[in-house]
């Protein structure tokens, strides 16, 4: 089991080691539409899920550098897996935002696994003492082995939207697994086995030490990586399974390139000079949209590590980067899914679901092409929209 002192390096050999385990029950996770229990007890073990938590409440307090490394290397063996792990793992960041009643409650358990649904779709109407909580929010990815969620509400003050000066006011509420039901409704084409079912919440009551007000304050506990902006690591993350999804369709190209013969040939895949340029343009275009990707983590890591306050424009390039690595890996797995031809058809094929799994990981709204309209108008000085930057 990981511990606080774990390393970079420790961690990522550890996501490498867990390849083969992990491998073995994609298919299981595929019928049943969430992870594997032994897929999901592995990365637990592991401290994937906690990765982001703060070292005070059990949590490993990773490095936003050592977290991209970790979800790529998950990624290149199972997408699912990786999403699962970089969505619970920084999910823990929102933990450090409670006071310290509310984080004690949650607990320090390294055996209970945290996410959060950032989409407001449920109703906080405020009571004494806290909230009443109901809703229902979709893409509860992991919810299934999660003991607690973080799902956000708009909040309602004497039966009445309460606004903001930015909009309806917005809260974070926790909620143990008691207390949410889950809608078995997640049957979709890519990432299949992150069980992102719809979850509900009927009266609830949460105490207002297990909320916190979006865009939150100072966090209350942890060093550096809480001052990270939290939406700009969760899009880094995904753009770094997008990365590991991209890598591995190369890998698994160059290892199909050198025993097929495709039809209407008399020598190997890798004797053509179509699949030969397509192999460097695909590896070219991978590594350098990684790298920018690093750069702008590294460049606002350094930042918050300062400390120096964060700027909109600062925010911004990293957003830039990480929608533009997601963008890069679906094209570099699109071209490695044609080269391969009719065999990455096959359901045996690992192609077929990087190809599923890359193409939802462009959907998500912190990384989708949508998201540079309003990074757009922060570089051309615009007002942006809202507060998911």
């Amino acid at each position: 089991m990981a511990d606080s002192s774990a390393t970079r390096e420790s961690l990522v050999d550890a996501a490498r080691r867990l390849g083969p385990l992990i491998q073995e029950s994609i298919g299981q996770g595929e019928r049943e539409r969430r992870l594997p229990a032994t897929t999901a007890r592995a990365l637990r073990e592991a401290g994937f899920f906690r990765l982001c938590r703060p070292r005070q409440l059990g949590g490993l307090e990773a490095d936003p550098l050592t977290v991209l490394e970790v979800v790529e290397e998950i990624a290149r063996h199972d997408g699912s897996a990786a999403w699962c792990a970089l969505n619970c793992g920084i999910a823990g960041m929102l933990q450090s935002f409670l006071p310290p009643e509310g984080a004690r409650e949650i607990g320090s358990s390294p055996d209970v696994v945290l996410n959060g649904v950032i989409a407001p779709t449920g109703r906080a109407t405020e009571v004494d003492g806290g909230y009443r909580v109901t809703g229902r929010w979709s893409f509860a990815s992991n919810c299934d082995h999660c003991g607690w969620l973080a799902p956000s509400c708009i909040v309602y003050r004497g039966g009445a939207m309460s606004e903001g000066p930015a909009g309806p006011e917005i809260v974070v509420t926790w909620v143990e697994s008691p207390d949410f039901q889950i809608i078995d409704n997640w049957d979709a084409a890519g990432l299949r086995a992150t069980g992102s079912h719809d979850v509900e919440v009927a009266g609830v009551f949460v105490p207002r030490s297990r909320t916190f007000l979006m865009p939150p304050s100072e966090p209350r506990v942890g060093g550096a990586l809480f001052r990270f902006p939290v939406v700009a690591l969760w899009a880094a993350g995904m753009a770094s399974a997008a990365l590991g999804l991209a890598r591995a369709a190369i890998d698994e190209v160059l290892r199909l390139a050198g025993t097929k013969t495709p039809f209407g040939m008399t020598s190997k895949l890798a004797t053509r000079p179509t699949s030969q340029i397509a192999v460097c343009e695909a590896l070219a275009g991978a590594c350098s949209a990684r790298a920018l990707l690093v750069e702008e983590t590294a460049r606002m890591w350094a930042l918050v590590q300062a400390p120096t306050p964060v700027t909109s424009e600062q925010r911004a390039r990293l957003r830039i980067a990480a929608t533009h690595a997601t963008a890069t890996s679906a094209s570099v797995v699109d071209r490695m899914y044609t080269v391969a031809g009719g065999t990455a058809l096959l359901s045996s094929s690992p192609l077929q679901r990087c190809l599923r799994d890359v193409h939802a990981i462009t959907q998500h709204l912190f990384v989708a092409p949508p998201s540079y309209e309003m990074l757009g108008k922060i570089l051309l000085g615009v007002e942006p929209d809202g507060f998911l930057l």
